[in-house]
């Protein structure tokens, strides 16, 4: 599918990037699952192909919207079920797989979060500038944080500088994140205006997140030229460097991002 950054931000255009982010996932999973878990490879091939049709839709801004975006929480429910039931049976040590636990709660976040996304666009809902920034940088800078740590464990330990950068960077999203916790109580309800210390975070953010977004895209392409030694998914990183806009350009036009939630 190759890396996008220009996705129209309408409603059809944030449905498919939910779809397309779920999508992903299940395909990213595909590709860690043993051979002896036959069973559940057709399962998640079954799941990959539901949300592959309906973001295929999604993205030609075919049929109607609300039919569309009942369909993605149907599927994207049945994702997110599946996956947790994986999880389950990886604390049990039940399962053969080679994706992290952590990552399987990763996918499993973002799953839910389409779902409150998907509310809100149904409702109608508004929401205040303030809240809408603190959401989105408490839910994506943990996500972020989550890309950097996964990516360090695909790459090869003789990646040293690479390995140092990763590792730099992910603490970086950690603290950031902290900051983000931190700021939800200390901005409190009702946050109807944007506190100059929020909005100061906000463009950290913002220029982190933007940063973020072009290192992921030059590992991208050292991995695709084979010039960094990795066991990465194919185009993982387009997946996140995909993601690290979505935060930055929600940051950037708060009143305008679809699906940010109080």
């Amino acid at each position: 599918m190759g890396y996008t950054d220009n996705y129209e931000r309408d409603a059809y255009g944030i449905v498919a990037f939910w779809l397309r982010s779920n999508l992903e996932h299940g395909q990213f999973f595909d590709r860690q699952i043993s051979h002896h878990e036959l069973e559940l490879a057709r399962a998640n091939q079954s799941m990959v192909q539901s949300l592959g049709g309906i973001w295929q839709r999604a993205e030609e801004k075919q049929g109607d919207l609300g039919i569309l975006i009942n369909e993605s929480q149907q599927a994207i429910s049945e994702f997110r079920h599946f996956i947790m039931l994986g999880m389950n049976k990886a604390l049990h040590c039940d399962l053969i797989v080679s994706t992290p636990v952590a990552l399987m709660d990763h996918m499993i976040r973002e799953a839910e979060e389409s779902q409150k996304v998907f509310g809100l666009m149904q409702s109608g809902g508004q929401v205040f500038v303030a809240d809408s920034v603190i959401h989105e940088s408490t839910f994506w800078l943990r996500q972020m944080a989550d890309h950097l740590a996964f990516v360090h464990h695909y790459l090869d330990p003789t990646n040293y500088d690479l390995q140092d950068k990763v590792r730099a960077m992910t603490q970086k999203f950690e603290r950031l994140f902290l900051q983000a916790n931190a700021l939800k109580t200390i901005v409190r309800k009702p946050r109807t205006e944007m506190l100059p210390a929020l909005n100061a975070f906000r463009q950290i953010v913002i220029n982190e997140a933007k940063d973020l977004e072009a290192f992921k895209l030059e590992l991208d392409a050292l991995i695709k030229q084979c010039a960094a030694i990795t066991t990465a998914p194919p185009n993982i990183l387009e997946h996140i460097a995909r993601e690290a806009h979505h935060l930055w350009r929600n940051l950037d036009s708060p009143s305008t991002a679809v699906g940010t939630i109080p």
